[in-house]
């Protein structure tokens, strides 16, 4: 990481601790824990290529596949949609275009960011950068879904929470709650990257 880069993520760090120490519950902490991963991240996925963060809520499974794949999970739907597009770029591109909600990937937090921000609030983390760096390394992950999966989140009142028996430590554990399971398939690289 540049030491520009070092500098735009631990500045977010600042923001974070500024907002919990003035308990700012309404500070912009996705923008924050969002921008920190996109500087703080060894891979230029999620920034462009002034460095600006990248995001994406309709990620097309053609066009992103590197950023894709280096999410930390990937769902069986998310990865059926990946394999068709790659299958057959020209009828995901109509169905993308037409905003087919069967070939929607959903980029999602796999720890909602209020579960990630409410733990600094309540004091179990340390409010100096490299305490809040370490809860963020902890438990900051994105899962990549398919529409429907995305569908049963929030059908079990798991858009913005955990279950209710979480352990604190399976970071899937929404996923598993809704019997999301992993995609273990590797998905090829598509003829073009347009």
């Amino acid at each position: 990481m540049s030491d520009r880069l070092k500098v735009l993520a631990d500045s977010y760090l600042d923001h974070i601790r500024i907002a919990v120490e003035a308990q700012d519950r309404g500070a912009p902490f996705r923008d924050f824990l969002d921008n920190w991963n996109a500087f703080n991240a060894q891979h230029e996925h999620h920034r462009s290529r002034g460095d600006r963060p990248r995001w994406f809520n309709n990620p097309s499974a053609l066009a992103r596949v590197q950023m894709l794949d280096a999410l930390d999970f990937r769902s069986v739907g998310a990865g059926a949609i990946l394999e068709d597009a790659v299958r057959d770029p020209a009828t995901y591109r109509r169905r993308y275009a037409a905003r087919d909600r069967d070939v929607k990937l959903i980029v999602d937090h796999a720890v909602p960011i209020g579960v990630i921000v409410a733990a600094l609030f309540v004091g179990d983390v340390e409010l100096t950068r490299d305490g809040i760096r370490s809860h963020l390394v902890a438990a900051y992950r994105l899962g990549l879904l398919c529409h429907a999966e995305n569908a049963r989140l929030d059908a079990m009142g798991l858009r913005s929470a955990m279950p209710a028996e979480w352990d604190g430590k399976n970071l899937f554990a929404r996923y598993a709650a809704a019997r999301i399971e992993p995609c273990v398939e590797e998905v090829s690289e598509p003829f073009d990257n347009a």
